[in-house]
């Protein structure tokens, strides 16, 4: 599988530090703790997202849906403002904590995952306010540990320029990755072409010359 042969290449590259990336650092928390993180992570840097977030726990303290309800849209806007956007995430963290005040999303999804499957409960994820198609993927990869593979800008970008698909679909990379990877290096796989993105695959100069996945990559025999 090709899924495999690129875990392979890459692994032997690059040493994985969890550090750098926001989700893996939020494993341990609460559902509710999980995702507002991942939701700070969108369409910024996990750098900045952790910034944000770690301004939002240090003042609030525990980070619940109850707390964040004490809070004015102001004051979140505020805390969260390294990861930009604040007003819009402000208003859908407000949101996401009335959702799950409403109903036990953690034991919902688990019993969607149990009686119905993954893309069911990935269905009802994306019904959450702020959750599109990648928060839900990594809420279901990184915290229920269902098999599903989330495309960030890294993913797509390297999909794109190696020929695996021939547009910027999310599904459609999604769907490469899912049926040409095996389940079991989802994870490791998503990190790993997230930090080839970032090091060597830059969105501006790709670093061809020193790809060790340039035998695979379209961008890199046309050029």
């Amino acid at each position: 599988m090709i899924g495999k042969l690129i875990y392979e290449k890459l692994s032997n590259r690059y040493a994985l530090n969890l550090e750098d990336f926001i989700a893996p650092r939020l494993r341990g928390l609460t559902l509710f703790e999980f995702t507002v993180g991942v939701l700070l992570s969108q369409n910024t840097s996990d750098e900045n997202a952790w910034r944000a977030y770690r301004a939002l726990v240090d003042t609030i303290g525990e980070l619940t849906p109850t707390r964040v309800l004490e809070l004015s849209i102001q004051e979140i806007s505020a805390l969260i403002k390294p990861a930009g956007m604040q007003h819009q995430r402000a208003l859908k963290i407000v949101e996401l904590a009335r959702a799950f005040i409403e109903r036990d999303i953690e034991s919902h999804v688990e019993l969607i995952i149990r009686k119905h499957g993954v893309e069911d409960a990935r269905r009802f994820l994306m019904e959450l306010p702020g959750i599109g198609p990648k928060t839900a993927d990594v809420l279901l990869l990184m915290w229920f540990n269902a098999p599903t593979f989330p495309v960030d800008t890294h993913i797509a970008r390297i999909t794109l320029r190696m020929g695996f698909t021939s547009r910027r679909d999310y599904e459609e990379i999604r769907g490469f990755w899912m049926s040409n990877t095996p389940i079991d290096l989802y994870l490791p796989l998503h990190l790993l072409l997230i930090t080839h993105g970032r090091e060597t695959c830059r969105a501006r100069e790709p670093l061809c010359s020193v790809c060790v996945v340039r035998d695979y990559c379209r961008y890199y025999r046309g050029s």
